[in-house]
């Protein structure tokens, strides 16, 4: 079956380019070829660490932000309670803001034939601070800027509120790492139903053009217990009530996260004919968390990629079903960038994470991140282009993907945009050129995909991983 897959996608490879192919307007400017939900698939990208995202900032994919700060300076929550003893407290935080993201990136994503981005915004940003939240503020504005330009690019945006009130997972993408309080207050269920109806009344109004065409409750809560998973489900209903009863000017979609649970988990929850416009984001981001997938080879790894493809496609008919943070990265079974982890934690891959068991062969990170691809092996090289291939196809026989991420500080190998800029680069070298021309393909491949079906499906089993 791999091997069918993989000549499928390079035989069609030049029939994708003829379909969603950026427009070029009357005065040159870029515009993205436009996304409508059951109108065909979406292909997207996460803007994390973008101006809008600045404040769920991650030690991984900032790292200069973190860099010369104390050791517990670890998430955005103890970045703020740092540069709050600081005199100029909001002047790095601004300089990122206003230089991280620019709109040539956006006119750049729409060149390249994607027709989404992904935005993530923590709650500290829509509604006010309590009892003595140490979070610095300021990325809606922000916010309420890139979609304006988004607007311009015929680019349709989904809004994710990425942190919640106490954490929905622990990790230092929700704003604050080691503790999950969101699950057992509900004063923090409401203040994130306060951040959802600020958010639709403000991007559901006929000044923004339907540019944001859904919003994500909550970006991976991670519920470990039935009653945990009770809450999530009731959160889930609320936040569908209240984005319909914010509505301004257009109908929007509500996206749930599969939160850790799995697609089947959900399909018979929030279905027709009660509830409508409903989509679910689901994601192999488990995957490089886990030591069995961690030792897999290239080719296994495939393998169960293309494994998926009829239980997202079961998904997608009782959702819309997208697969939102998927990433090169991970395919490739590395959790090499820095910081991944955790600020000043290692890899699992090669063995220097305190406190895991070790994998049974570990590899080089040097060789599978950085900003510097000329260092990776050709091999290495050759199975990132596979992956993207692989996983785009598989991932549009449902409603499509958003990949993480467009850029990075550091870590080239989880950076859409630095692959396709490395394809451009024309480097003589001959790992470069290696590097490059499969990177090339990578642009190619993103600019359209002729709808072609599988005569012959393989068996199927659970992208998550139960937790």
């Amino acid at each position: 079956m791999l091997w069918r897959l993989n000549l499928l996608v390079l035989t069609h490879a030049l029939a994708r380019l003829s379909h969603a192919t950026p427009r070029l307007r009357q005065n040159d400017q870029v515009e993205a070829p436009g996304f409508t939900w059951g109108g065909g698939p979406m292909r997207g990208v996460n803007i994390g660490g973008c101006p809008c995202q600045l404040l769920t900032v991650q030690p991984w994919i900032t790292p200069s932000i973190f860099t010369d700060k104390p050791d517990w300076v670890v998430d955005e929550w103890t970045y703020g309670a740092y540069m709050r003893t600081r005199n100029d407290t909001y002047g790095e935080i601004s300089q990122h803001w206003n230089t991280w993201f620019q709109y040539d990136e956006l006119e750049n994503i729409a060149a390249v034939g994607l027709n989404t981005i992904r935005i993530q915004i923590g709650y500290w940003s829509i509604i006010p601070l309590v009892n003595g939240e140490p979070y610095l503020v300021g990325a809606y504005d922000y916010l309420k800027i890139a979609v304006t330009w988004a607007r311009t690019l015929n680019l349709k945006v989904m809004l994710d509120l990425h942190g919640v009130p106490g954490s929905q997972n622990g990790f230092d993408n929700s704003g604050l790492r080691g503790t999950r309080q969101w699950f057992s207050n509900y004063t923090n269920l409401q203040r994130s139903l306060n951040a959802l109806q600020i958010l639709t009344e403000e991007f559901t109004q006929s000044s923004y053009g339907n540019t944001v065409q859904t919003i994500e409750l909550v970006n991976e809560p991670f519920p470990y217990t039935d009653d945990e998973l009770n809450f999530l489900k009731n959160y889930y209903i609320q936040g569908y009530n209240t984005v319909r009863g914010a509505n301004q000017q257009q109908q929007i979609v509500v996206a749930l996260d599969d939160g850790f649970r799995g697609l089947q988990s959900w399909s018979g929850f929030m279905t027709e004919t009660q509830y409508h416009d409903v989509a679910l984001d689901t994601g192999p981001a488990d995957i490089r968390f886990n030591n069995y997938t961690l030792a897999m080879g290239y080719t296994e790894l495939l393998e169960w990629f293309c494994s998926q493809e009829d239980y997202i496609v079961a998904a997608n008919q009782k959702h819309w079903t997208i697969v939102g943070e998927w990433t090169l990265a991970a395919a490739a079974n590395t959790d090499c960038a820095k910081w991944l982890n955790g600020r000043d934690k290692g890899a699992r891959y090669d063995g220097t994470l305190p406190d895991q068991p070790k994998i049974r062969f570990t590899g080089d990170c040097v060789t599978h991140t950085g900003s510097d691809p000329s260092k990776w092996s050709s091999d290495y090289i050759e199975f990132l282009g596979r992956a993207f291939e692989t996983q785009t196809y598989v991932y549009e026989k449902a409603s499509g993907y958003i990949m993480w991420t467009w850029k990075t500080e550091q870590a080239a190998d989880w950076s859409m945009q630095a692959g396709i800029t490395y394809g451009k680069s024309g480097k003589a070298d001959s790992t470069d050129y290696q590097a490059g021309s499969r990177y090339q393909s990578l642009r190619s491949l993103t600019v359209g995909r002729v709808n072609e079906t599988s005569q012959e499906r393989p068996q199927t089993r659970e992208m998550r991983s139960e937790p």
